[in-house]
């Protein structure tokens, strides 16, 4: 019975998001989809502009998918471990370890799994996260058959002034650690601010990284352990689990910090280029993203040349438009600035979006200058 409820949710949601969700009438989906754009932009620029409202929408259904996952045992009967060989599951089993994940696929089903086969675990996740979705954690856990009611369910809160010493007391104590190295909607201020973090290489850019995982398991003497989720089919549910990383004492702590979080993301890459809908980080990667374009005001020159073309449309590949509330914005995607745009010029922009407009019925000045912004584009 649980498994038709499971089933039937799915479907409900593969549905609606294969519909029409108006991302263009919901000011916050809209918001959303031009960042998701833009790091798409910096980040995968193989992927072309009229792809990535498909791979948005995938990526709220996948959001949704691991949500109502969590929440159905039965979830796992759907699920295939990759090169999950005998030494893995020897070192979760016997080696308190800090199990590394990321918020791709089905992403929670990795709590699922971990209950299954009684293997003790700690979450390590946000604060806010833990107040919003800390009860259904319990509850999801609790609902689960097995063994595992020997372990008790419990998390850390991972801006805890004191969660690292609570995490070395779990390691001590035979427990391994579930971690997100990449973050997620609620992780607060951005990562470029916070002192924890190194930059790294990041397909064709860098990111600021969160460097905690890599320290923890240096000071800790404890493997890191892995695992990403990806789906095959909506019916096809895997966790690739990839070696173990075993600190080396000898290695200066900083110089393993920075090439273990290099690794680990090298891993998971790959995954995420083959399934770039099915990251839940393209919605929050601005926080971290290492942009260094240069950056252009959008002012005017005196010695603006003619330009010779006579229909122009808004570049919505390296620009977006959208109102937050009564307020107007011009979004810059290469380099993620926003600049305040007055309502005439916002309907002007939007009308652009639409089909082209001729250049005579623009004001000469401020052509020249979108023109030459490449906010506008001949056709």
């Amino acid at each position: 019975m649980k498994n038709k409820e499971y089933l039937a949710k799915r479907d409900e949601l593969v549905s609606f998001f294969s519909g029409d969700n108006h991302l263009k009438d919901d000011e916050k989906l809209g918001i959303q989809f031009n960042l998701v754009s833009a790091s798409l932009l910096n980040y995968l620029p193989e992927i072309a502009f009229p792809h990535h409202e498909d791979i948005y929408k995938n990526i709220l259904l996948h959001q949704h998918l691991s949500r109502l996952e969590e929440s159905f045992y039965g979830a796992l009967d759907y699920v295939t471990c990759e090169n999950l060989n005998k030494d893995i599951r020897s070192v979760l089993r016997y080696k308190p370890s800090i199990i590394c994940t990321f918020h791709t696929g089905s992403y929670r089903v990795i709590n699922l799994w971990l209950t299954k086969h009684n293997i003790p675990y700690v979450l390590v996740i946000a604060r806010n996260v833990i107040a919003a979705q800390g009860d259904r954690f319990l509850q999801s856990y609790n609902q689960l058959p097995g063994s595992h009611k020997a372990h008790s369910f419990s998390w850390i809160d991972a801006e805890s002034p004191s969660s690292g010493l609570k995490m070395l007391r779990e390691i001590k104590n035979g427990k391994n650690l579930l971690l997100y190295i990449d973050g997620n909607t609620g992780s607060g201020s951005n990562t470029m601010s916070n002192h924890n973090h190194l930059t790294i290489d990041f397909f064709a850019r860098q990111i600021f990284a969160r460097k905690g995982i890599a320290l923890l398991a240096h000071i800790a003497h404890s493997p890191i352990i892995t695992v990403a989720s990806y789906r095959k089919s909506i019916a096809d549910i895997r966790l690739r689990f990839f070696d173990p990383l075993f600190p080396d004492a000898k290695q200066e702590r900083a110089a393993f910090a920075k090439a273990t979080t290099q690794k680990i993301y090298n891993m998971v890459a790959p995954i995420i280029k083959a399934h770039p809908h099915q990251w839940e980080g393209w919605m929050y990667l601005h926080k971290s993203a290492r942009i260094t374009v240069t950056d252009e005001k959008l002012a005017g020159s005196a010695n603006m040349k003619p330009v010779a073309c006579e229909r122009v449309l808004f570049n919505s590949a390296g620009f977006g438009i959208f109102k937050i509330e009564d307020n107007a914005f011009l979004f810059q995607k290469n380099n993620y600035r926003f600049y305040p745009v007055n309502k005439s010029l916002y309907h002007l922009l939007s009308g652009c979006m639409l089909q082209p407009v001729s250049r005579k019925n623009i004001e000469s000045g401020l052509f020249s200058l979108l023109y030459a912004k490449k906010v506008l584009v001949s056709v």
